[in-house]
């Protein structure tokens, strides 16, 4: 007999429509060559900020915010169009992936899936963007946020 495998955990709520644009969306994604950070090398990260500004600039997506860390990604964002969260994060990925072996990248450049968190209306999407933000400086990397060339905020706020 042949051991099954454990069921790997479901990170989405269930029943929940995650193509819904009225929320926010606060995702992090891992690379997935952990220890290694993928995202030191500028030309990947430009890549992958490149690719945020795709998506902003199709109309995909409203990306509020984010921050790209040595080895992951932070952001926040509402889907547009007919596209939910998982589908651009899919995009995003594949593109990125295949963008990043021409730097000498192997195989996926991603973690499988990613974490969410859904905004409430009744939380503080200012202070959830101060938080991707301020990510470098918590981790010792630069003094001020602004000092981190792979962070932006891009559209207004919806609140």
């Amino acid at each position: 007999m042949i051991p099954s495998r454990p069921q790997r955990k479901n990170l989405r709520l269930e029943s929940f429509n995650y193509n819904n644009p009225s929320y926010v969306y606060f995702l992090t994604l891992c690379a997935r060559h952990l220890p290694a950070a993928p995202f030191q090398n500028p030309a990947i990260a430009e890549g992958v900020v490149n690719s945020l500004a795709y998506i902003r600039d199709a109309k995909r997506g409203n990306i509020y915010c984010y921050c790209l860390m040595p080895d992951h990604l932070h952001l926040a964002l509402s889907p547009l169009l007919d596209l939910g969260v998982s589908d651009i994060v899919r995009q995003l990925k594949s593109y990125t992936t295949r963008f990043a072996w021409n730097f000498g990248i192997r195989g996926r450049l991603w973690q499988k899936s990613f974490y969410d968190h859904i905004a409430r209306k009744d939380e503080d999407l200012v202070g959830i963007c101060e938080y991707i933000l301020a990510n470098p400086v918590r981790k010792g990397l630069v003094r001020s946020a602004d000092q981190w060339q792979y962070c932006g905020l891009w559209a207004p706020l919806p609140i």
